[in-house]
């Protein structure tokens, strides 16, 4: 037996202007069906969907129902504020800790993210329960193909484990997200793996490692504990957060920890940070562009064109164009780490609140 934890509480910012506040990127669609649905139909049939957890913000609820209206909603957590993924991980952990068990088995997956193999992904899903029998941390990592600046980077050891054509690898380090230079090393090294953010572990496990190296975090989950299913719940809960630092799962637990193992995951994978991912998603026409949309281009080289109305474009190389109902958006591709500015400058200027 094994749960899903899914994270669906991100804004997603780097995606604006296609991901907004009201509506963040693990809800919006590059087809059929939003990320969150999709991550959702990934695993159902590995845990089953009663075994699916869902860590998002009151506000996000509607959002949850409306994309997968037969999930559970006893399964929805609620963080009371965005505190990075370590308060979530923690409180997930916490509450399967309580109504499935310690030794519980959860995987940890981000809600917008892209895997193209999904029969790959199920396949090295069931390889990372096992090894959690062994009452490791496991993390997916992610075979570069080119050096991102992007992302942060897994450097791995000695192996742990192989089997049949899965092997799991000591982590030696994780490493932040690295200059070009360095991510060239990376990638000529060949012992670095791309951070995916995915995660496998028993629930006593990840809070044995928390008390350890976030004692803090320990202590407001452990009061949290007292409280679940009881009407004081939400405000001790709420109370708790409120005093929380915000600490990613990677810099709180597992830079720290001598328990972690990566798998490296080929499975087609991109976290779809930025508006350069939709590369590593979609083919090029001839031109060079990609094109999710009605689109004329003439003299249009290496562009993305995102639109709902028809788009004609003359003598451009190298851009993002971006139009949605009330916005239109334009930048140099070399831009698209810094869209978060974009973010910034509009909640300065009263006039443009209503595009965030």
């Amino acid at each position: 037996m094994a749960v899903a934890v899914i994270m669906a509480g991100g804004k997603g910012e780097r995606l604006w202007p296609l991901s907004r506040d009201r509506k963040p990127k693990q809800f919006v669609s590059f087809g059929e069906k939003s990320f969150f649905r999709t991550t959702v139909d990934r695993i159902k049939p590995v845990v089953g969907e009663e075994n699916i957890y869902v860590v998002t913000q009151e506000n996000r609820v509607k959002s949850v129902l409306k994309d997968v209206p037969s999930l559970p909603k006893k399964n929805i957590i609620i963080e009371p504020v965005a505190k990075n993924t370590a308060p979530a991980i923690g409180l997930a952990a916490l509450k399967v800790a309580i109504w499935q068990g310690p030794e519980e088995t959860m995987i940890v997956l981000p809600a917008d993210h892209v895997v193209r193999d999904e029969e790959t992904f199920k396949e090295l899903v069931h390889f990372t329960f096992r090894l959690a029998e062994d009452n490791c941390l496991i993390t997916l990592g992610i075979p570069p193909f080119y050096p991102h600046t992007g992302y942060g980077y897994i450097h791995y050891g000695e192996l742990y484990k192989k089997e049949g054509k899965w092997e799991a690898f000591r982590v030696l380090e994780f490493t932040e997200k690295p200059s070009q230079e360095v991510a060239e090393k990376y990638l000529r090294e060949g012992t670095y793996l791309w951070n995916s953010g995915m995660f496998a572990w028993k629930a006593r496990v990840i809070l044995e490692e928390m008390e350890k190296y976030m004692p803090d975090l320990y202590r407001g989950l452990m009061t949290i504990k007292s409280k679940v299913d009881t009407p004081e719940e939400k405000e001790v809960t709420n109370r708790v957060f409120q005093e929380l630092e915000s600490t990613s799962i990677d810099y709180g637990v597992m830079e720290k920890t001598d328990r972690s193992l990566v798998i490296p995951a080929d499975i087609g994978w991109s976290d779809v940070g930025s508006w350069l991912a939709l590369e590593e998603i979609f083919k090029k026409n001839q031109q060079g562009n990609i094109v999710l949309g009605k689109h004329l281009g003439i003299d249009t080289k290496n562009c993305i064109i995102w639109a709902k109305k028809p788009v004609v474009t003359l003598g451009i190389e190298d851009l993002v164009v971006v139009e949605t109902d009330d916005v239109i958006f334009l930048m140099p591709k070399t831009h698209h780490q810094e869209v978060r500015s974009v973010i910034e400058a509009l909640k300065r200027q009263k006039e443009f609140r209503e595009l965030l």
